[in-house]
């Protein structure tokens, strides 16, 4: 709660003509009046969704950081839903189920990040890319059915031919 007050001077002396500065200045005073505890609607949607969940084997470490992640975005949905023309109940309604699909939320924006900018891997089911034989000829029966019609056939010993009896014998 420090740096909201410099924060507010700060705001005030870069001018304040600007719209999105005065509702930004105005929305940081409402969350310094009592908009912090929606960090602690969001925790609260967390806490119930982690009860309800049927993984018991997690760790409390994992569901520390879930927690707070879901009181992250429901800070985060507390400034963005700050302007709109909802009744309250409704704005509590959004930021605790934005809290509720923190980890969600979080997986989705770094996978939409790291697909923007070509950092994903490859699935593990796509087909990878072989090399080429250097005469760029395929062969023509696979390398691996190769190994194993070699390995699964040993090697027989020839039999020795039986005499042919005579047919009117």
């Amino acid at each position: 709660m420090v740096i909201l007050p410099a924060t507010l001077s700060w705001l005030a002396a870069q001018g304040g003509a600007d719209d999105s500065v005065r509702n930004f200045a105005l929305a940081l005073k409402a969350f310094g009046s009592g908009g912090w505890i929606v960090s602690f609607i969001g925790a609260a949607a967390m806490v119930g969704r982690l009860l309800i969940d049927e993984a018991a084997e997690t760790h409390w470490r994992r569901s520390l950081k879930h927690i707070f992640a879901a009181a992250i975005f429901a800070i985060i949905a507390f400034f963005v839903t700050y302007a709109w023309k909802l009744s309250a109940i409704n704005k509590a309604i959004i930021q605790g189920l934005t809290g509720a699909l923190a980890p969600e939320l979080v997986e989705w924006i770094t996978h939409s990040v790291r697909e923007k900018l070509g950092l994903l891997k490859p699935a593990r089911g796509s087909p990878r890319r072989r090399r080429k034989r250097s005469s760029g000829q395929k062969r023509s029966r696979p390398k691996s059915a190769a190994r194993k019609s070699a390995a699964a056939k040993p090697a027989k010993p020839a039999k020795k031919a039986k005499p042919a009896k005579p047919k009117g014998a």
